[in-house]
């Protein structure tokens, strides 16, 4: 049975796969055949795969659901396998998707992942020359207000899980590398609670993107360790307890006095431009 994929319309896409008409000889606007069939091909694997997610979203497909298989895809959309292919490899690319190989194979909803958005954004940042100190001054403009809004909107999942990050970290000994980790959940966690999901994976991704390439607790000295944690505490009480201005206060200060302390131990890090990986 073929999948009901909510096409709007089948017949220009099937349209499009079909084969390209000859050019006129001596035409100034004659190109490779190689080069039309690599664009005719990009566009129609854009419609394809804006359809795939619309279908994922329309059938409120979680992590772990499989697509539809190859045969039905190709039957419900009207295109070539290629086409297909290269719209799967394009979600696959944003993170929707994963390509499982073998027998069982074939296309799987992942899990979205602000690492997915860093990996875009920082895309774009590396291209306009943006740099770690931009970085910066975006997370601290962007984490304290996520820090009022989340005492603000006292959202019950969101304060449970500042909960549990809070008291990892606070359990954690401070000689012990897991402790770097559980503080950095803290500011992933508070960077996520604002109840707004534009603001919630834009604070994410950037916390992300700087994290992979910097890491805070692997460059600051072992004895600041223990003033984050009490500084940690402070803005998870003030959030736990609604009160937004104190909340965005301490992290506002918390984020200047990192960025200072970063400057001092890694001063050619805030001019270095933002990289990317692919």
């Amino acid at each position: 049975m073929a999948a009901d994929f909510p096409l709007a319309d089948n017949s220009r896409a099937g349209a499009e796969d079909s084969p390209v008409g000859l050019e006129l000889a001596g035409s100034p606007r004659v190109e490779p055949a190689r080069l039309r069939e690599a664009r005719r091909r990009a566009k129609i694997s854009q419609i394809v795969a804006a359809e795939i997610v619309r279908y994922v979203v329309d059938q409120r497909l979680q992590e772990g659901d499989r697509l539809p298989n190859e045969a039905d895809m190709l039957e419900e959309f009207g295109v070539g396998r290629g086409s297909l292919r290269e719209a799967l490899r394009l979600l696959e690319a944003y993170g929707l998707i994963s390509i499982r190989q073998g027998q069982n194979g074939g296309p799987v909803l992942a899990t979205l992942r602000p690492h997915d958005l860093s990996r875009t954004l920082s895309f774009y940042f590396y291209l306009t020359g943006a740099t770690y100190t931009e970085l910066t001054e975006a997370r601290m403009i962007i984490e304290p207000v996520m820090a009022r809004l989340a005492a603000e909107r006292q959202h019950p999942d969101h304060m449970q899980q500042l909960r549990d990050a809070t008291e990892r970290e606070q359990q954690a000994p401070l000689e012990d590398p897991d402790y770097l980790a559980c503080a950095d959940e803290f500011h992933y966690v508070v960077s996520g609670m604002s109840g707004n999901r534009v603001l919630d994976l834009l604070g994410r991704g950037l916390r992300t993107m700087f994290q992979e390439r910097v890491g805070y607790g692997s460059v600051l000295p072992e004895e600041s360790r223990k003033r984050n944690r009490k500084v940690h505490q402070q803005i998870a009480d003030a959030i736990l307890a609604g009160d937004g201005a104190k909340a965005e206060r301490l992290m506002a200060k918390h984020l200047r006095e990192l960025a200072d302390a970063l400057s001092e131990r890694v001063p050619y890090l805030g001019s270095d431009r933002i990289t990317w990986d692919g």
